[in-house]
């Protein structure tokens, strides 16, 4: 390696030990610890103990099925993804695997030498993963096989989204770039400033219509022409607050979720709001603080907190319709919905069902001892769970037939 590429080599490095250490600070003075030790540790940030319920939904544990490798506390975005009838997943330590949905046979394994970081993404035969060292990488969803990879500025740490024949990449030094899904060929790319100091993660880039959008580590969402990238609109969910850099952190690192004509977005130490997808305007906004996602139905918004407690919402008006306490620093991930369930899963293992009209617990089983910080993927009444710890888990829900 020529010095200047081993410079740049080392600039890189000591950028991302920077970051991660400003990461760890930030978590542990968020959440009252010390770094050093010295102190008890606080009981209030103990994870809630587990409540006693009643089973009101039937649930089965259909398969299970290890991908690879885990990468608890490596904050990246591995979600399964799915054809209808094939499961595809990646692993941290350079697995893609592809099974069948119903008995978690394994169709095709292939293995790269890549630490892949967000991802799968499927779209018309093709998979699309990201990786930490800034590679996008396009794979025959029938075999394994790469089509074609490329380098973008700097990490993938979220699902990338393809409409026709363009990929959307958000990377983490603020980049909104699109590629030709043909051969990984640049078309263009917005730029947007970082903050000083931010959580580590990004949200995934959603297209509606003739644009794409996408949410940013300083609390703003924009809006992008799908063809030559340029600015359509963009608003600010609530400026930073705070004196401290920590306290004005305010990243939008969930998935942004459209329905009808409307954005639901939420920030971190900020909002969570409805916006008019053809204007950016604000519909209603509410105080929150999310990072890790949430659901949404006709009638309800449904959110995890950053503090562990799940909240339903008005879709129409943002108005409280109930909030529970019972997965308190349980790091619960975001939540899908099934039949009249919402599903979570926490840094346990456990995959909770609550109701949906009143929040009550409806069942909750163990699916092993590693945290599920993924989105489950749903398939009409069943999700496949993808944990920390590298395995693939098949859950269904019976469903009362009205």
């Amino acid at each position: 390696m020529n010095p200047l590429a081993q410079q740049l080599d080392n600039d890189v490095t000591s950028w991302a030990s920077l970051r991660w250490l400003l990461i760890i600070c930030f978590l542990s003075l968020n959440q009252g610890c010390s770094l050093f030790g010295g102190d008890d540790e606080d009981e209030s940030l103990l994870p809630a103990e587990l409540i006693e319920f009643t089973e009101t939904v039937v649930v089965d544990k259909r398969w299970k099925s290890s991908v690879g490798k885990g990468h608890e506390g490596l904050g990246i975005a591995l979600n399964p993804a799915t054809d209808g009838e094939i499961i595809y997943a990646a692993s941290f330590n350079g697995n893609v695997v592809a099974l069948n949905a119903k008995n978690g046979k394994k169709v095709w394994k292939q293995s790269f030498d890549f630490s892949f970081t967000a991802g799968p993404t499927y779209k018309d035969g093709i998979l699309v993963l990201g990786t930490n060292n800034g590679e996008l990488i396009s794979i025959d969803s029938m075999t394994g096989e790469i089509l074609w990879t490329t380098t973008i500025s700097s990490e993938i740490l979220a699902p990338v989204a393809i409409k026709n024949d363009q990929i959307f990449v958000r990377s983490v030094d603020g980049n909104l770039a699109a590629f030709l899904s043909t051969n990984g060929s640049l078309q263009w790319t917005a730029n947007h400033t970082v903050p000083r100091l931010s959580l580590r993660g990004t949200t995934s880039p959603e297209v509606f219509a003739n644009a794409v959008l996408c949410g940013f580590d300083d609390g703003k969402v924009s809006a992008y022409d799908l063809v030559d990238g340029s600015l359509l609109w963009e608003t600010m969910l609530t400026p930073p607050g705070g004196r401290t850099e920590i306290e004005k952190v305010n990243d939008i690192d969930a998935p942004m979720i459209i329905v009808g004509n409307e954005l639901y977005v939420g920030s971190y130490q900020g909002a969570l709001a409805a916006l008019a997808l053809e204007s950016g305007d604000i519909i209603w906004l509410t105080e929150a603080s999310i990072y890790a996602g949430m659901a949404v139905d006709e009638d309800a918004v449904f959110v995890s907190e950053a503090d562990g407690s799940v909240m339903a919402l008005s879709r129409f008006t943002g108005r409280e319709i109930w909030k529970k306490d019972n997965l308190l620093n349980r790091y619960p991930s975001a939540p899908v919905i099934i039949g009249e369930s919402i599903i979570i899963g926490d840094l346990e293992g456990y995959l909770h069902w609550l109701d949906k009209e009143s929040g009550e617990t409806q069942q909750r089983i163990s699916i092993g001892s590693d945290k599920i910080s993924a989105v489950p993927l749903v398939m009409k009444d069943t999700i496949i769970v993808q944990t920390d710890g590298g395995n693939l888990v098949s859950v269904k829900t019976f469903i009362p037939s009205s």
